[in-house]
């Protein structure tokens, strides 16, 4: 899974082993960990869908024939969540013949592998599949402050808003904006800027939830999209986080303050927008460091 705090070169890649045979799942482990892997395990499919959610791997490695939950519903399960957009799925499977194969790769496995499979080749495929990541990644993340960037945002937005229709499930965003924030820039300099949107940046990632989607929208403005969560909600997480940015402080710019425009949809995305733009131009005009609801 994505890790928004890091590029994969600057740490350790992780890999989960989801198979329902201990004598496999042992021996892949040992050699992952000889190849300096950080791996986890799990012995079932269900398992195996919850452990990913807390590990956050990189790459997966997933049995196809499993009891409780096999393999083929373990991937349609972790396509379906954005939130595993980038994991490297490989699926290891006794079946070697072409349609199952096929299937595999349409409902979303990256790669596949017949047993028994041999050792290195799996080592050699994994670390294509880590190279592939990084690539993947630069597409979908704000190389500055590692938050999501807007073309991720579209993707991510559009499912939610979708999901909310459907089943009547509340969502919500939030627009930040740090305030006075072209005065940092002069200043202190550019390079004091990008420290500060770096530190603010890590604030909305250690005070939001792992449903939540940071982003940064651009120049000093970032976004949270709040699944599940209604306007009052959404009012304990804007609090939150602009406490938090003004009893921090910033690397040689000493005190920020942000504005925050929160707002729920209702009707139609291009609403919501609306709405939490206002919000958030009120919360300025209000004297800033404020949080107004859309």
């Amino acid at each position: 899974m994505l890790n928004t705090n890091s590029h994969m070169s600057t740490v350790i890649p992780k890999i989960l082993i989801i198979d329902d045979d201990t004598v496999i799942r042992t021996s892949l482990r040992i050699n992952l960990q000889k190849a300096g892997y950080d791996v986890d395990e799990a012995e079932n499919g269900k398992i195996g869908l919850n452990k990913a959610k807390v590990f956050q791997p990189d790459v997966i490695i997933l049995d196809v024939m499993m009891p409780v939950m096999n393999g083929n519903e373990v991937c349609q399960a972790l396509r379906q969540d954005l939130k595993f957009l980038d994991v490297f799925i490989i699926m290891l499977s006794g079946k070697s013949n072409a349609e199952d194969k096929i299937h595999g790769l349409d409902i979303g496995a990256d790669d596949y592998i017949s047993k028994p499979y041999n050792p290195k080749e799996l080592l050699a495929r994994i670390r294509v599949g880590i190279r592939s990541l990084e690539a993947k990644r630069l597409a979908i993340i704000d190389s500055l402050t590692k938050l999501y960037n807007r073309y991720y945002f579209n993707i991510v937005i559009n499912q939610e808003i979708a999901r909310s229709k459907r089943y009547k499930i509340d969502l919500s965003i939030l627009i930040l904006d740090i305030d006075h924030f072209k005065k940092v820039n002069d200043t202190y300099g550019h390079a004091i800027g990008d420290i500060v949107l770096v530190e603010i940046a890590d604030i909305i990632k250690e005070n939001i939830r792992n449903t939540d989607t940071g982003v940064r929208w651009g120049g000093e403005e970032f976004i949270v999209i709040l699944p599940s969560t209604d306007i009052e909600g959404s009012a304990i997480i804007a609090e939150k986080l602009r406490s938090k940015v003004e009893t921090s402080s910033f690397s040689k710019a000493g005190k920020i303050t942000v504005s925050i425009g929160y707002a729920s949809f209702k009707n139609n995305e291009d609403d919501l927008f609306r709405r939490v733009d206002r919000a958030l131009y009120k919360a300025k005009e209000a004297g800033r460091n404020k949080i107004v609801a859309g």
